[in-house]
């Protein structure tokens, strides 16, 4: 990981782009403060959330009986219930 600072980037922006490009992350910096990353574009992002064990952690609620009601309509029915 390379950080450069805005003046250089700017001064230099081929430069750095070309090693993004290449696969070199490079972090841009403001005051010494990171602000933001430069990463190819092809680059596969992980996921936020592995769906596959959230699922197995938390498996989705099985209601009793299937209800062919809107959202609105289950939403007056709990509100008329209470």
């Amino acid at each position: 990981m390379t950080k450069v600072n805005v003046a250089t980037l700017k001064a230099k922006l081929s430069q750095y782009l070309e090693m993004a490009q290449a696969g070199e992350e490079v972090v841009v910096t403001s005051h010494h403060e990171e602000i933001a990353k430069l990463i190819p574009f092809n680059k596969v992002v992980p996921p936020l959330v592995d769906w596959a064990e959230f699922t197995k952690e938390n498996p989705p609620i099985k209601t009793k009986t299937r209800s062919r009601l809107s959202a609105a309509q289950l939403i007056r029915q709990i509100r008329d219930e209470e």
